[in-house]
């Protein structure tokens, strides 16, 4: 819980505003508007089904198409207002309730949400609760479970038991890690066998106990038969790894017992390997390596001291133990690495002088150094700790409980070391909590991450991230994204009683940049504003774009255009009257709650002479992905 925007978290959110802005996009002006004369538009836009001539040459371009057949929805766009909105129904196979909401802005993100649906029948008892914080002074994350299921429909019923417990505690130099595991099977697992190892670091090098005892494979028994064989293959496993990069290893056999009883081998053994010269002959390969590299821009100086730095980590201990009686398997484990923190720092800083095809991203080893020397300077500790238990009550039932706790010692010292190097951590919290109510199971979550010009940062490290030749039209809608002046966006989803509603909306302060990016699909005209409806498997889209043609147009000036052909049909100034839907921008901003700004098209209706305006939301798409209900069949 570092605080760092991840680059899941940046699509996520992109992903969200694209899909309400993707459908009304191209309604963005991309050029000078166009006349009746400038009839070079491109090939490739589609003729409108009818279009409706104003007195001043605006027009409406009314475009015909299919949609979902149990779908009503409105969608558009005013790009003066600079919104876009949705509004989508639809009927859905469930018998759950929900409700989510999302709030978004450049400086974070709210959101939360609740369901009650259906327990299913091999769930017979749940409570989970999982809490977490970040801010100035801490940061902790809590989990904890209590579950009972149907033991068949979990594949669990070849277990009785099972548990594990331990803790991973990570300090500015060292690493430590403490745990037991335990699984008890309904049936034998095997013969008794026990496996352990001690690895521990002195001054000449490292030394390693291992023992085993319990039956031996048929395969493997050649190895084992004699006291000679075991010292070879043992000098196989582990002298050759020192042997390798130039160091040595005596194998010394302090208790050996081989014997076969009714066909089957057993072994008893205890040895000890001493490694001498190893951690020096490994830190020679490392410097030959990086001397020898095109890929490392470091001088010979230079990783003449990594080197160093490397060798000052050491291992403290190392054990290992694995048992196994009957139906009944145990693990232990307990370790500890110390000085690790200049061996991190001299990787980091092979890491920044990587060059070539073998560079690695520089933004995110920048943020790791800084990272982790404001770890250093803080003195930063973080401990995970963790228990859980799986039983068997009755034949056909398993029990669940677990927990998991996350805490940090220093964490205020960090954050203000963090923002003495530039950085800023932000807040952020959430909460779940799921439990079964009857035949019910409810769950409730939020969500909140506070964190100034959150989304420009996240922004700019996927921008920086990505290839410009193979990753051109990437670059291209993120650079738009980050030019539109975005400002807030929301979406609400309920579900009730087999119908699923979706809303959502946004506010740009510049969304005609999203237009180049996203498409131009009125072939550069000035498009101000786009709203549509669609109900039982029918859609219409109305598009007003100012100057279409002169005031004195003629149809054949209007059919000349490249939205329109010979099967468009063409209403001159005066040879209609009638009313196009509109987005109500006032309501649309107080869902934003945004403040309503003079924009054309904010009256609910027009007619031949006057100025109406369009763009109620594009949300259709969000849905059903209707990106193209601008299109016609």
């Amino acid at each position: 819980m570092d605080g760092k925007p991840t680059t899941q978290t940046l699509f996520a959110v992109a992903q969200a505003l694209l899909l309400l802005v993707a459908p009304v996009a191209a309604a963005a002006p991309a050029t000078a508007p166009q006349s009746a004369s400038q009839s070079s538009l491109p090939d490739d836009v589609e003729p409108a089904d009818a279009i409706y001539v104003m007195e001043n040459g605006d027009a409406v371009l009314a475009y015909n198409g299919s949609g979902t057949g149990g779908t009503t929805a409105t969608y558009g766009a005013n790009v003066t207002a600079g919104l876009v909105h949705m509004l989508v129904t639809d009927d859905v196979e469930s018998n759950a309730t929900a409700a989510a909401s999302l709030v978004m802005t450049p400086d974070g993100f709210a959101g939360n949400g609740s369901i009650t649906a259906e327990r299913p029948p091999s769930l017979k008892r749940l409570s989970l609760d999982a809490t977490g914080e970040q801010n100035a002074k801490t940061a902790k994350a809590d989990l904890t479970l209590d579950a009972a299921f149907d033991s068949r429909s979990a594949g669990t019923s070849a277990f009785e038991a099972a548990s594990t417990n331990g803790h991973v505690t990570i300090t500015p130099d060292s690493l430590s890690t403490k745990g037991e595991a335990v699984v008890t099977a309904t049936s034998s697992m095997g013969s008794e066998s026990e496996l352990r190892y001690d690895l521990r670091e002195t001054e000449d090098g490292y030394v390693l106990k291992g023992s085993r005892s319990g039956t031996v494979s048929f395969y493997m028994s050649d190895y084992w038969s004699t006291r000679e064989a075991a010292k070879s293959y043992l000098r196989t496993q582990y002298a050759g790894i020192a042997e390798r990069y130039g160091g040595s290893a005596t194998v010394t056999i302090s208790r050996y017992d081989y014997q076969e009883r009714d066909g089957r081998p057993t072994l008893d053994i205890e040895y000890t390997v001493e490694y001498t010269g190893l951690e020096a002959a490994i830190t020679r390969s490392l410097v030959a390596g990086l001397k020898g590299s095109q890929d490392v821009s470091l001088s010979d100086e230079e990783i003449d001291a990594l080197a160093e730095d490397v060798k000052a980590l050491k291992v403290d201990h190392v054990t290992f133990e694995m048992t196994q009686r009957s139906n009944e398997m145990r693990v232990n484990w307990d370790a500890k690495i110390e000085n690790y923190d200049e061996a991190a720092s001299a990787a980091i800083t092979v890491a920044r002088s990587m060059n070539g095809e073998a560079s690695v991203d520089r933004q995110s080893v920048e943020q790791m150094k800084t990272a982790f020397e404001a770890q250093q300077a803080a003195n930063l500790k973080q401990t995970v700790e963790w228990s859980g238990e799986m039983t068997r009550p009755s034949s056909g039932t398993t029990a669940a409980t677990a927990e998991i706790h996350y805490r940090t010692k220093n964490w205020d010292a960090y954050v203000a070391e963090m923002e003495r190097r530039g950085v800023e951590l932000g807040s952020s919290s959430f909460e779940f909590h799921a439990k079964s109510n009857g035949g019910d199971v409810t769950a409730e979550a939020s969500v909140e991450l506070k964190q100034k010009e959150l989304l420009s940062k996240m922004t700019d490290a996927v921008v920086s991230s990505l290839d410009p030749e193979t990753d051109a039209e990437a670059l291209k809608v993120l650079r738009a994204f980050e030019r539109s002046e975005f400002r807030t966006a929301r979406v609400d989803v309920n579900v009730d009683q087999g119908t699923v509603t979706v809303e959502g909306g946004a506010k740009f302060d510049n969304l005609s940049a999203l237009s180049t990016a996203l498409g131009d699909s009125y072939g550069g005209l000035n498009v101000a504003s786009v709203a549509g409806r669609s109900n039982d498997g029918k859609t219409t889209t109305y598009v007003r774009v100012e100057g279409l043609v002169g005031e004195d147009a003629t149809e054949e000036d209007v059919r000349a255009l490249a939205v329109a052909d010979s099967e468009t049909t063409i209403h001159l100034p005066g040879e209609w009257d009638r009313e196009f839907p509109s987005m109500e921008t006032g309501n649309v901003s107080e869902y934003l709650g945004v403040e309503q700004e003079n924009a054309t098209g904010t009256n609910s209706d027009s007619k031949s002479g006057g100025q109406p305006g369009f763009g109620v939301a594009a949300a259709l798409v969000a849905l059903a992905g209707v990106a193209m209900l601008v299109r016609r069949d």
